[in-house]
């Protein structure tokens, strides 16, 4: 599973190197390959394959013709890509995907359970600071 935050820095070519507990568990368990979307946090969420095709199982399920389902799976899937980690343990964030997340050059690359995010240095500075009440009382409504 992906665990913990790490500071990286995008490279000219908008490439960011993937922190190395994650690296190894993307090449030993999942191959190398990810697939790399916008999230609605104004972030890109990386699955590992694997885990993408699982997520893609579970919308399938949903209904369809629901307006709410069809503007998410638009969104989700529309800016979707596959990449694979280079040599260098490294992967390419396409220019849209950096231009909708507002990443530039310091970004953070964060484990959530089954997929990373990778959010602008300034953006999850902000959301941290901002967010410790709201999270506490939505964590305490859920039993947590």
């Amino acid at each position: 599973m992906f665990r913990g935050s790490f500071e990286h820095s995008v490279d000219s070519k908008g490439r960011v190197s993937v922190p190395s507990k994650f690296r190894d568990i993307v090449a030993d368990r999942y191959e190398g390959k990810l697939v790399l979307t916008m999230d609605y946090d104004n972030c890109v969420a990386v699955y590992p394959l694997e885990e993408w095709e699982r997520f893609e199982e579970k919308i399938k399920a949903l209904p369809q013709t629901q307006k709410e389902v069809k503007d998410f799976v638009r969104f989700l899937f529309s800016s979707a890509t596959e990449c694979e980690l280079d040599r260098q343990g490294r992967i390419l964030i396409p220019p849209a995907l950096r231009d909708s997340a507002g990443i530039s050059k310091s970004v953070m690359v964060v484990g959530i359970i089954n997929k990373m995010e990778i959010w602008s240095k300034a953006a999850w500075d902000a959301r941290k600071s901002q967010s410790g009440d709201k999270i506490s009382e939505a964590l305490s409504s859920l039993g947590l």
